[in-house]
């Protein structure tokens, strides 16, 4: 195998594998990306077996076809070594070893590389039901969501978000069993039989990472064992995982009737303040609700003391939630209003939080935070 090609298309895309590429493991092909050449184009796949990306570069210059695999993380770290607007030629040698070279500046590196053939079998999920939507739908979605899937292996039904079909829109929603999210956009089309699928945390942090443009069609093929998803020249595969989503629908609190209407920017600025002086892990503030205002305070006998009032706009008895701060401040980062809903019960009883105005392209979104012990 040799080619050349342009180091900012290399680069880019060897930048988006190093999320899927497994750093420790036993098995050394999976610390490596699999290069296949042919005379239009070179295709990169990268996998740690439960998750692969697959992305085709086109503006190639292929001189002899051919595959083999090299350390991802060691070829990356020494294409982006080099300037963007160079080129970069690379020819497998004997006993699979790569020989990159560049004129400017003028260097030529060896890494050792190790045979296609044992490169596990790329996955497919072709002929299933699809469901198509735009990237920048898709990745509001994810955006909207992601802080909110569970961190705990032992809860691996939690480990990532849900995505299903909702007539001419589309639902993704995450728990970790402390908060919920729920957001739902326009302008999906899914076709019969596309029943809702578990998407893994580590595809929505590549979903997450993926630069084209917002208009661009994604399809999104549930197969018999995996999910496929197509953006452009990429494509990603998930395993379909049998792993029962919570009902969350029965969570969500119908007797929330006390709402407060505050200032998103106002309200995140207080908390991030005054969650400085909380001495425990989960940084616990108290959010007390009263006419008019909202103050958001903490004690801490190791740290300190501290309250910020915000003016809000809230005419019910008062209430006092003591909240995880990282939790409120996760949805009011990414809520996109200036003003944001904050619909409430009572102190011991979950708390609601929904975008003030509509927001284009977005018909609901949806947040439920569990208080603390006071």
């Amino acid at each position: 195998m040799e080619l050349s090609l342009p180091v900012s298309s290399l680069s880019k895309e060897l930048g988006l594998m190093q999320g899927v590429v497994e750093k420790r493991t036993t098995h050394q092909i999976l610390s490596n990306v699999l290069l296949e050449a042919t005379e239009a184009r070179l295709t990169l796949t990268a996998t740690d077996l439960d998750t692969t990306i697959v992305s085709e570069l086109t503006d190639v210059t292929t001189r002899t076809t051919g595959a083999v695999t090299v350390p991802a993380r060691r070829l990356h770290d020494v294409v982006r070594e080099l300037p963007p607007d160079a080129e970069i030629r690379l020819k497998v040698l004997e006993n699979h070893h790569v020989q990159i070279e560049c004129k400017d500046p003028k260097l030529r590196i060896r890494l050792n590389g190790l045979p296609a053939t044992d490169y596990p079998t790329r996955p497919e999920a072709a002929g299933g039901p699809t469901l198509t939507l735009s990237l920048g739908a898709l990745k509001r979605m994810v955006e909207k969501v992601r802080f909110a899937v569970s961190v705990e292996e032992m809860r691996l039904q939690l480990q990532g978000a849900l995505l299903k079909p909702k007539g001419d829109s589309a639902e993704m929603a995450a728990t970790d069993g402390h908060r919920l999210a729920l957001v739902e956009v326009e302008g999906a089309v899914s076709e019969p039989g596309f029943e809702p699928v578990l998407v893994s945390r580590k595809v929505l942090e590549e979903l997450s990472r993926l630069d084209a443009p917002p208009e661009t069609p994604v399809t999104i093929t549930r197969g018999a064992n995996h999910i496929g998803i197509s953006v452009g020249s990429r494509r990603l595969f998930s395993k379909l995982e049998d792993r029962r989503f919570p009902d969350y629908e029965k969570v969500i609190g119908k007797e929330n009737d006390k709402r407060a209407v505050v200032d998103r920017e106002a309200l995140l600025g207080a908390v991030r303040r005054i969650s400085l002086l909380s001495g425990d892990r989960t940084k616990a503030v108290t959010i007390s609700f009263r006419p008019g205002a909202v103050v958001v305070s903490s004690e801490s006998q190791e740290v300190g003391e501290g309250d910020q009032e915000v003016a809000c706009s809230y005419a019910n008895d008062p209430v006092n939630l003591r909240l995880n701060a990282r939790y409120l401040e996760q949805f009011l980062e990414v809520a996109d209003t200036n003003q944001v809903d904050l619909l409430l019960k009572d102190e011991s009883s979950q708390c609601q939080g929904r975008p003030s105005e509509a927001v284009p392209g977005l018909k609901s979104y949806l947040y439920v935070v569990m208080p603390l012990r006071m």
